[in-house]
């Protein structure tokens, strides 16, 4: 009988984590809500094209010919989202607005990575090769009080334990549901690459792009995913890796300055701090472009400010992990499967401020709240998929969005 599992993710963690009301309605009743998916998730593109990048059998190819095989794999992506988003739409082309958006993306997405592999990789050469790109990965977790692997009878559990049943022709009983040991309890998730150093140690690394980048890397000690992810490729499997690098990336990348409609106390072109270029790339431009103002000294103090707290575009962090660090990061996945596979768990709503504000699920839960017919919301504005556990069963992936 094929493996089975009640898998958990870090996005289910931190699902459950944050509201056990949202979680009970999204990881255990499937209700998503209802709305097409855009046209480009910019974010499964540029995985694409990083894996394309660090691919471990081009890896010591030149840096431009494989860089732009990268940026092929993204814009090869990104044209099959959209003729799969055109084709569930039954559109022949996007509407203008959103094609010049797309296109939009699409330039965000090849510039990014031509400034990476162009300008980021000679200055800071790997210290590891690549081993591997795109790995899933699943491993037992164990009782964090008897060390002994978690079993779990829940109806879900039995429904995807009896289904399997079924297809391989076998009719299971009432008797063999009291019989049943359950399904092991397993934490689940997809690296984006596995590197190795020349001590022959290995080293998670995780792709990550964002509007602003972060500001310190403190907030990684207690990072839900990598951490959990060190702890199980280390302490469950057994691999020797030592902690993870993670590659932060802003949306955007050093343009060229835009011209002003006037000239702006001698400039002719802009010097607003909101826009994307750095201090090489602007002075060089405005060096050809404007180079009397420049020898006035009419850009100094945009150029210097450029020089020592212009914008970032990317950088990294490497964070090692202890044996006790990982040890008690297996304690809180314990802890936590133990407390959702409980069939007496208490559901209840976590209000705030913050956290609701954005919240997939505001309108059935304002609803719920308000003593009204919630379950009308949910079955108007939400669709009702099988979770993840159950499409695994016919092989889908666990992890359609391409990463938690």
């Amino acid at each position: 009988m094929t493996q089975l599992s009640h898998e958990i993710h870090t996005s289910e963690r931190k699902s459950f984590k944050g509201c056990r009301l949202r979680w009970q309605w999204h990881f255990q009743e499937g209700w998503t809500p209802q709305g097409m998916a855009p046209p480009l998730e910019f974010g499964i593109a540029y995985h694409k094209g990083m894996e394309t990048l660090y691919e471990p059998t081009t890896w010591h190819l030149d840096k431009e010919v494989v860089g732009e095989l990268a940026v092929k794999t993204f814009v090869d992506e990104c044209n099959k989202q959209r003729a799969t988003y055109l084709q569930n739409v039954d559109q022949p082309s996007l509407e203008p607005a959103i094609q010049d958006e797309y296109d939009e993306r699409v330039e965000l997405g090849k510039g990014m990575l031509r400034y990476y592999y162009r300008e980021q990789l000679p200055k800071h050469p790997e210290q590891f090769k690549p081993i591997k790109v795109e790995i899933p990965f699943e491993v037992p977790i164990l009782h964090p009080d008897t060390g002994q692997p978690l079993m779990c009878k829940c109806r879900r559990c039995w429904d995807l334990f009896n289904l399997n049943a079924r297809t391989k022709g076998t009719e299971l009983t009432f008797k063999d549901e009291i019989d049943w040991p359950g399904l092991p309890v397993t934490y689940a998730g997809r690296i984006d690459a596995l590197g190795e150093d020349s001590a022959g140690d290995y080293w998670i690394i995780d792709w990550k792009t964002a509007r602003q980048l972060s500001s310190d890397e403190e907030f990684l000690e207690l990072d839900d995913q990598i951490g959990s992810y060190v702890w199980a490729l280390r302490k469950v499997l057994g691999l020797p890796v030592r902690g993870f690098i993670y590659h932060e990336q802003k949306k955007g990348f050093p343009q060229a300055p835009k011209e002003n409609a006037n000239i702006r106390k001698g400039c002719r072109y802009s010097v607003s701090k909101n826009q994307d270029t750095d201090f090489q790339t602007y002075l060089a431009f405005i060096r050809e472009n404007d180079p009397e103002a420049l020898r006035r000294r009419h850009y100094d103090e945009f150029l210097t400010w450029l020089r020592d707290d212009g914008p970032k575009f990317f950088q990294r962090f490497q964070i090692m992990k202890t044996d006790t660090q990982l040890d008690n990061i297996g304690i809180d996945i314990g802890n936590e499967a133990l407390d959702m596979i409980d069939p007496n768990l208490r559901i209840y709503r976590n209000s705030g401020r913050f956290g609701c504000k954005f919240c997939g699920f505001r309108q059935p839960c304002l609803g719920k709240n308000r003593g009204e017919d919630y379950t009308y919301t949910l079955k108007t504005l939400f669709k009702q998929e099988p979770p993840y556990w159950y499409r695994q069963v016919r092989g889908a992936s666990t992890e359609s969005k391409g990463g938690e």
